[in-house]
């Protein structure tokens, strides 16, 4: 073998390395471009469904709200003027507390009651359903739409006092 046959051999060689090189980094190139494309499309995607998820908790939200303000709270209920007066003057989170302030004190007393006669304890009950509404009412004021939701199907499923007021709201909004 002359040294002109070897040289030749090499460069074949070389040659044949090196397109099968470049076909591998193209191969790779392709796989990345397709790999890009794909995370961008997800992304683009991902960003969408958070947008549409918001602008639909936004107006379920908003939903729950109207229909909160549309719902006026009697003045002589059990709360007295004071929990319906706050929430009137929009001051809901107050309201929220004077709420359960009212229901420990209804619990205590549905506890240990002062009197045993059946209507006191069926007054109480009615009571308890009274403060149970209008905590779902302060929920939905704030849109908080899963909590008046589900405040507001427990008073409508237990058929108390209240049962038909509960109705009216879960078919407002």
């Amino acid at each position: 073998m002359n040294k002109e046959d070897f040289n030749l051999d090499e460069m074949l060689e070389c040659a044949v390395r090196e397109k099968g090189a470049r076909e591998y980094l193209q191969r790779v190139e392709a796989r990345n471009r397709r790999r890009r494309r794909h995370w961008i499309t997800a992304s683009y995607s991902f960003a969408a469904c958070l947008v549409l998820i918001a602008a639909g908790g936004w107006t379920i939200g908003h939903k729950t709200q109207v229909a909160g303000y549309a719902f006026d709270p009697v003045a002589g209920q059990m709360g007295g003027s004071e929990i319906t007066a706050l929430m009137q003057e929009k001051r809901i989170k107050e309201a929220l507390v004077k709420i359960e302030d009212a229901r420990e004190q209804l619990n205590r007393e549905i506890d240990d009651p002062s009197s045993t006669d059946p209507d006191y304890l069926i007054q109480l009950e009615a009571d308890r359903q009274e403060l149970d509404l209008l905590s779902a009412v302060c929920a939905m004021r704030q849109g908080r739409y899963f909590k008046a939701r589900r405040i507001l199907k427990e008073i409508a499923r237990n058929e108390g006092a209240y049962a038909e007021e509960a109705q009216s709201l879960l078919d407002s909004f």
